[in-house]
């Protein structure tokens, strides 16, 4: 969904000019043995912590899923050929977003911007955040093609969103190459198997929305210590999506945020809490109203981004709590 709210903000505003192509370092490979330590012990405690394809049985059910990554990487071509008769056998395909709830997105920041931007009256970003904090961040959405005199009046929620994204990756987002997710909503449309969203197209908007101007503000401040390192998240994230350690990536994530030069540990773990509930969790569950019911009596396909099939709350163990009996397929 990120980069459906990436191509919406694209669409609308025009951005820039962006870095062609992602050469960081894999930072795994430069973690401290504390640190490691550290990691490997927070990715042991995650419930199916690695794994892009798992299926899940119950009495004449069954679900397979698939972990996405949103963005194209040539390294997807062999997994998806892999995954087309999985896909064409199934009764239908659940994914965060089709085409036409991408469709609604656009035509709705076009009615109603204030969905992205901060109201008339009420403060910018520059008057939210500390001097220092404001400097970095507008060097920051330059580097995007983002002005920062558009990006001041973004929602802070957005914003995070945006710095989650390196410079390097937006050409290919802003080219709307094929993700993953994609390419599994093409298989299953020429295959003419029906393809439904999770959610409303709103859903993550409202999510955000629902949390007060601390709250984003917040989650900006838990991010921009990790933006001088965005590329080498970025590489590392994408090595470790197809080696199928995707709870790896996401308690990197964590480990780099709380241990940030200067960084209060205590309120990044708050900070990196509530953005994890929104993006994930919160998300999950509510997944779960639509996936089982599906699934009843059916063969379906569930398509959704890798972060979200680990942990207590993943879709993973929640289908296992609803019964289901889960293995891990070759992916």
């Amino acid at each position: 969904m990120l980069k459906h709210l990436f191509l919406a903000f694209a669409f609308f505003f025009s951005a820039g000019p962006v870095t062609a192509a992602c050469e960081g370092r894999n930072l795994l490979g430069d973690l401290p043995p504390d640190q490691r330590a550290t990691l490997d012990a927070a990715v042991a405690a995650a419930p199916y912590a690695a794994g892009n394809h798992w299926i899940a049985r119950k009495s004449g059910s069954t679900i397979n899923v698939i972990g996405t990554f949103h963005l194209y990487d040539e390294r997807m071509e062999g997994p998806i050929t892999g995954l087309d008769p999985v896909i064409r056998a199934a009764d239908a395909v659940y994914l965060e977003a089709t085409d036409a709830e991408m469709t609604q997105l656009q035509r709705e920041i076009g009615r109603n911007p204030d969905i992205l931007v901060i109201p008339h009256g009420d403060h910018t970003l520059p008057e939210l955040l500390a001097p220092d904090e404001w400097a970095l961040l507008s060097e920051e959405m330059r580097a995007r093609g983002i002005p920062p005199f558009m990006a001041a009046k973004f929602r802070p929620w957005y914003v995070t969103m945006l710095l989650s994204m390196p410079p390097c990756a937006m050409e290919t987002v802003t080219q709307q190459r094929e993700g993953l997710d994609q390419m599994v909503m093409g298989v299953a449309e020429a295959a003419g198997v029906p393809t439904h969203p999770l959610e409303e197209f709103d859903t993550v908007f409202q999510v955000f929305l629902a949390l007060s101007a601390e709250e984003q503000i917040d989650m900006v401040r838990a991010t921009l210590p990790l933006v001088a390192q965005a590329e080498d998240l970025f590489v590392t994230m994408t090595e470790a999506y197809f080696t199928e350690e995707h709870r790896r990536i996401w308690e990197l994530s964590r480990l780099q945020a709380v241990t940030a030069p200067g960084a209060d540990s205590g309120k990044m773990e708050k900070d990196f809490a509530l953005m994890e509930e929104a993006l994930l969790n919160g998300r999950n569950r509510a997944w779960m109203e639509v996936i089982l019911p599906a699934a009843e009596n059916r063969s379906i396909v569930v398509a959704v981004g890798a972060a979200h099939l680990s942990g207590e709350e993943g879709v993973l163990n929640l289908l296992a709590e609803a019964g289901y009996e889960l293995g891990r397929l070759p992916f």
